[in-house]
């Protein structure tokens, strides 16, 4: 492998005068460095990155830690990171923590040893992982989920407004006895989601039965169970369901045919998040799109302010806009009403 020396040796200049080319950290004319440059692609050099990470004190390289890579949110989230990491000439480190603490502590630990220049956490959101974040002293920004009163770097959703849609939209076509399968309240994600369901079927005057409110996972197989469960539970089954993502609707779903109910003619099916499996579904699912393509844009964008400045900036939380996503699992109950 060719080394500095032996650019230095062919091009007969230097040690210096190469450093300040391939570095450059310093004034070299153009006939010299155009002299290196010819030399360099001779001998096919490639410098030496631990050694130029040293001396600019920075590896260009971020490091991203997911919950759950099998989960269908991430692929666009992911891609809007990396694109905007490859556009400034940062590489990604992706790691998968499989929801485990003892995980997330190993990552932590790798990413010091590799020195990257800042984190972004994707649903990160217990106090003891963010106490071991902390102590990193890493930049870092956290996308979707946050710890309770968290003021720091933050890029998200309006979850409660995402809520709203879904009940809205369910409302306009007729559905009264409305079901919500919701998520682990620990979670500020589930906690903001419920909220905004609730609040938003007490303004239309609907009643939240308690018989048809259930918290679970965002999993499929809590979508699946809770089905089970209801059918169990109650004898006046609601009309529609309001899954707290698309994941759990997907198990909603599953479970309902399992059970030879139909979806949308029996009971209609909304999600929240609208992953990348959604459109493509058993039953194409109506959804709540989170902009998770430009959710880790920002939050890349975001952390490269961090990274790049050099004195401590202000804390920003950015909060994106849901949107409605219309597809056949909400069926049409004014149809039905006019049979």
């Amino acid at each position: 492998m060719a080394t500095m020396k032996d650019i230095s040796k062919r091009a007969k200049v230097s040690l210096s005068t190469v450093s300040a080319v391939i570095n450059q950290s310093a004034y070299v004319s153009p006939e010299l460095t155009k002299r290196v440059m010819q030399v360099i692609e001779e001998l096919n050099y490639r410098p030496n990155a631990v050694a130029r990470s040293l001396k600019k004190k920075s590896t260009n390289t971020i490091g991203v830690i997911v919950t759950d890579i099998l989960n269908p949110f991430y692929p666009p989230m992911i891609k809007g990171i990396e694109d905007v990491a490859f556009n400034n000439g940062f590489n990604v480190i992706l790691c998968n923590i499989s929801n485990e603490h003892k995980r997330i502590l190993t990552y932590l630990e790798l990413m010091l040893e590799k020195q990257v220049d800042g984190l972004l956490l994707a649903n990160i959101a217990t106090t003891e992982d963010f106490n071991e974040i902390e102590k990193t002293g890493l930049k870092y920004v956290l996308i979707n989920r946050k710890p309770p009163f968290y003021g720091k770097n933050f890029v998200g959703v309006n979850n409660e407004l995402s809520s709203e849609l879904a009940v809205n939209h369910l409302v306009a076509l007729g559905y009264k006895r409305i079901a919500y399968f919701g998520g682990n309240l620990e979670i500020n994600t589930a906690r903001e989601r419920k909220a905004g369901f609730i609040s938003c079927m007490t303004h239309h005057g609907l009643e939240v039965d308690p018989k048809l409110v259930f918290e679970g996972e965002y999993t499929l197989e809590s979508g699946y169970t809770n089905v089970k469960k209801m059918l169990e539970l109650v004898d006046n089954l609601p009309e529609v369901i309001c899954a707290v993502s698309d994941v759990v609707a997907f198990g909603v779903i599953k479970g309902l045919r399992d059970s030879e109910i139909r979806v949308p003619e029996d009971i209609a099916v909304i999600g929240n998040d609208n992953s990348t499996f959604s459109e493509n579904f058993l039953v194409p699912l109506s959804s709540v799109d989170h902009s998770t393509y430009d959710m880790g844009k920002l939050s890349m964008d975001l952390l490269l302010e961090l990274i790049k400045e050099k004195n401590e900036i202000a804390a920003r939380q950015i909060i994106l806009t849901p949107s409605l996503v219309i597809r056949e699992s909400c069926g049409y109950r004014s149809n039905k009403e006019n049979i």
